[in-house]
């Protein structure tokens, strides 16, 4: 496998998880709100965390794009 295909999967792979963690383990309750303290994130910067992972996977096509591959052998 090559570098760039390695950190292109490491990217989306930590945006997903990043993405999956404030939003489930970090993010409001799941439920019916019994007070309004109850609508507050348990973290206070897990919508920032989830645009992070957004943003990784995003970035996983400009890693991907602009780090060079190995150069072919040319025997044509």
């Amino acid at each position: 496998m090559s570098m760039r295909r390695f950190l292109t999967w490491a990217f989306v792979l930590i945006g997903f998880g990043l993405q999956a963690l404030a939003y489930f383990a970090l993010a409001a309750p799941i439920g019916r709100p019994t007070d309004v303290s109850y609508s507050e994130p348990r973290m206070p910067y897990a919508p920032l965390l989830f645009i992070v992972g957004v943003g990784l996977v995003f970035s996983a096509a400009l890693v991907y794009e602009l780090l060079p591959d190995r150069p072919r052998d040319r025997t044509e």
